[in-house]
């Protein structure tokens, strides 16, 4: 398995529709799109769509007034709403969250005030990206990163500019009016929201900068900076010591080194920068349960509020090494799968009469979500009765008959005949559905058909009924279609959670974030990802 081989011909080879607008076109890299970066590669409604590396929310070139550039939000406070008592489901006291759209303070060039820059994805990986935004014979190179706690910027033959939708109170302690001019290699703002926020902007080139406040909302300096710039939220006053001597070295991205057996995983952060000093980042609660306290990294007194998963932690450290203690077993049935004695004979009659239904009604459904659930139930029938020295539900009869009507059902789905069947595209070197795709390509013209699946969203699940239907067929017969279905599955399987690098076939760990610890459903949204972006259900992101 995971041998960098093409997927099988059974699979027609398309190009994706909707390419990804931004990527460098020069890069061979597989552009992700199921990931926490996604939002970057394309633009959006009004340029909303946002960048969550987190502790700080990026919009790239909204329009919030102001140059162009790369805003930062970063809210004090958040909107937490409550769902009302819906049929059998009780009130919800934090049913949603919302994250205010504000510009805390972006990152832009005084020339850009009449040339919007273009903005082009150098480079990416699991954890990180470059974003280059160009024009008027200059450019700012914006290394992203998960929890970085600096937006970095480097200056190249551009004239430094810094917008707030808040007003600027003071700089360095002092009130700041309009004109003053403030020279240094930092300066510390305060706003006027409330709470009042505090942000240090940094200036690391080789020479000092000239800050000059015009209006209520812009700092801009008195001429072009070649060099690098970090930009900061400051939590405490007890936490600026640490950034300012954490500044001058950035993440670009980092790789990923999983250890099975012991299970524990490694972020090996790649750095920029000064690399006598070790790297700050902000770390979610689940990490501070799960480091490997082996000295490679060091708690500090800084914390942010994440966008969505509670209070982050800076520690300090190149080197993440994380263990998973408490992973459960994963095997076939359930830890107990004999029902009790007395409910066996009731059980065993539901289960005849689902035997007896008609498979194709349940499994071919027009698309492959609602017929993978109707195949891996079906398959499951199949499974328990199929074990009875485990289940203690017997009748060897109904188990062959069950075992041969899944296979039956599930021929149409490994010789890709199915109403909704696979393509491979080559563009994000995946498995999608037709159904999505423009009716030129045998598609509906429905883009949102199957949930989207088309467009990469929900693949995890869609292609996981799929994956554990196939997987239950084989266990129970190992000679049935053998290399066949295990060609397709491990082809679906590389789709969803290819483990592999340098596969050039089928994206790194599409769905899975390994820095979030969770998986996300939706995939490109054409018009923006305007909430970032999603996972929709604890069995959905299981699977």
């Amino acid at each position: 398995m995971f041998v960098n081989e093409p997927p099988p011909a059974l699979f027609p080879s398309i190009s994706h529709p909707y390419p990804p607008i931004y990527a460098d076109l020069e890069s061979d890299q597989v552009v992700p799109t199921n990931s926490w970066l996604s939002n970057l590669f394309y633009p959006s409604v009004q340029n909303l769509a946002p960048t969550t590396p987190d502790p700080y929310i990026l919009r790239l070139l909204d329009d919030f007034g102001g140059s162009p550039g790369l805003s930062i939000s970063q809210p004090s406070t958040k909107v937490v709403g409550r769902y009302q008592t819906t049929n059998n489901v009780p009130e919800t006291p934090a049913g949603y969250i919302i994250n205010g759209v504000v510009v805390d303070l972006r990152i832009t060039s005084a020339e850009w005030k009449d040339h919007q820059p273009v903005p082009t994805i150098t480079s990416w990986d699991l954890f990180g990206a470059n974003l280059k935004l160009a024009a008027s014979n200059g450019c700012i190179q914006f290394p992203i990163a998960r929890g970085m706690p600096f937006v970095t910027a480097i200056y190249e033959n551009l004239t430094p500019q810094f917008f707030t939708q808040h007003a600027i109170l003071k700089i360095n302690g002092k009130d700041a009016q309009n004109d003053d001019t403030f020279t240094g290699r930092k300066f510390k703002l305060s706003f006027n929201d409330n709470p009042t926020s505090t942000f240090l902007i940094y200036a690391l080139g080789k020479e000092p900068l000239s800050l000059k406040k015009v209006g209520h909302n812009n700092l801009i300096a008195n001429g072009i900076y070649n060099g690098l710039i970090q930009v900061a939220k400051l939590p405490s006053e007890e936490g600026e010591g640490v950034l300012d001597a954490s500044t001058g070295i950035w993440a670009t991205g980092g790789d990923l080194n999983l250890d099975l057996e012991t299970n524990t995983y490694k972020i090996q952060w790649k750095t920029e920068g000064n690399h006598s000093k070790k790297l700050l980042t902000y770390a979610y609660p689940h990490h501070m349960k799960s480091f490997v306290r082996n000295g490679d990294i060091k708690r500090t007194n800084l914390r942010l509020l994440s966008s969505t998963k509670g209070r982050m932690h800076a520690v300090v450290g190149n080197t993440w090494t994380l263990a998973e203690k408490d992973l459960s077993t994963i095997e076939w049935l359930p830890p107990n799968p004999s029902p009790e004695k007395t409910t066996r004979n009731e059980i065993m009659e539901a289960i005849v009469s689902d035997v007896q239904m008609n498979y194709t009604k349940e499994t071919m459904k027009g698309d492959n979500y609602f017929s993978g659930k109707g195949l891996q139930k079906l398959a499951m029938l199949a499974l328990m009765l199929n074990k009875p020295e485990m289940t203690f539900l017997r009748d060897k009869e109904l188990a062959q008959e069950a075992l041969n009507k899944i296979k039956m059902a599930m021929i149409p789905y490994i010789e890709n005949k199915q109403q909704d069947s696979f393509k491979y595209d080559r563009v994000y070197k995946g498995i999608v559905a037709k159904g999505g795709l423009p009716k030129e390509m045998g598609g509906t013209g429905d883009r949102n058909a199957a949930f989207g699946h088309s467009y990469y969203n929900d693949h995890h699940y869609h292609q996981g009924y799929l994956i554990v239907t196939a997987a239950i067929i084989h266990y129970l017969d190992p000679l049935w279609r053998a290399i066949q279905i295990k060609e397709w599955t491990e082809t679906l399987i590389r789709d969803v959670n290819c483990p592999l690098k340098d596969d050039p076939y089928f994206a790194q760990f599409r769905n899975w974030d390994w820095f979030a610890g969770h998986s996300w459903a939706g995939g490109i949204k054409v018009g923006g990802a305007l909430d970032g972006r999603d996972q929709e259900s604890v069995p959905e992101v299981s699977k």
